[in-house]
């Protein structure tokens, strides 16, 4: 345990590579952001079709 107080956390957020994709988002990314624009439209069709 007392190898584990000498980690440091500081160098480890402030490293330049990061465990993110080179070029671009994830294809999770666009697929978790088309949910939530398909839902936004969704929604508002939804809302206008109830106000007279």
């Amino acid at each position: 345990m007392s190898s584990d107080n000498n980690f440091d956390w500081k160098r480890l957020f402030l490293r330049k590579e990061r465990p993110l994709p080179k070029t671009g988002c994830s294809i999770a990314f666009y697929i978790g952001l088309l949910l939530l624009i398909g839902y936004i439209i969704f929604s508002f069709i939804k809302y206008k079709n109830q106000v007279p």
